[in-house]
């Protein structure tokens, strides 16, 4: 897939598929945004093509892209589309595939979310199935309780894909750095180095 910035600030009016077929053959050598993509397959759907017949007439050669793309620009509003259009480097079809079957009220601050900050698919996947927010809040609400017990601010990081962390604890001073270390189990006058 593509992820070349739009030549125009906005997507073409394609009436029918024919239009759209011209549009894409015209585009193809510049570098077509996935956004673009999807909406010339949007087009074609709307009049009637088969995906075999879109692949024919678009040269893509795998069946998945096709599937992907009308998924894509099927669902999306014109808003949504022109956003994406607006932005293929911040928001890509991987990000849309993950959210294309929610409802607009949530795809829409999702989407405009991609713009502030960067996020990965997989986290944007946990997001539209509304587990990444009651992880967040376990997260936040155990890395506060651990600090107000150890008595230093405390930061995790939990990344649910890979069922792995990150715990990182703050320390002012070198005495305090060996009081959180000794708390750890590590005693220095036992080196051996």
């Amino acid at each position: 897939m593509t992820n070349i910035a739009p030549i125009s600030k906005s997507l073409p009016l394609l009436i029918d598929a024919e239009e759209a077929i011209e549009h894409y053959n015209a585009r193809a050598g510049q570098g077509l945004t996935d956004a673009e993509r999807a909406y010339v397959v949007s087009v074609m759907t709307r009049d009637g093509y088969s995906n075999a017949r879109i692949r024919k007439a678009l040269g893509i050669q795998k069946v998945y892209v096709v599937t992907h793309l009308k998924r894509a620009g099927m669902r999306l509003e014109e808003d949504e589309l022109r956003l994406w259009f607006r932005n293929p480097s911040r928001i890509t079809l991987g990000h849309v595939r993950a959210i294309a079957k929610l409802p607009y009220s949530r795809r829409e601050p999702l989407l405009r979310s991609l713009l502030s900050k960067r996020i990965p698919v997989s986290e944007l996947e946990a997001l539209a199935r509304g587990e990444h927010r009651q992880e967040d809040v376990d997260i936040a609400a155990f890395e506060q309780r651990v600090g107000e017990v150890i008595g230093r601010p405390l930061t995790i990081s939990y990344n649910k894909a890979k069922r792995s962390g990150k715990v990182t604890a703050s320390f002012f001073g070198l005495d305090d750095l060996d009081r959180l270390l000794g708390g750890l189990g590590y005693r220095g006058e036992d080196d051996s180095s």
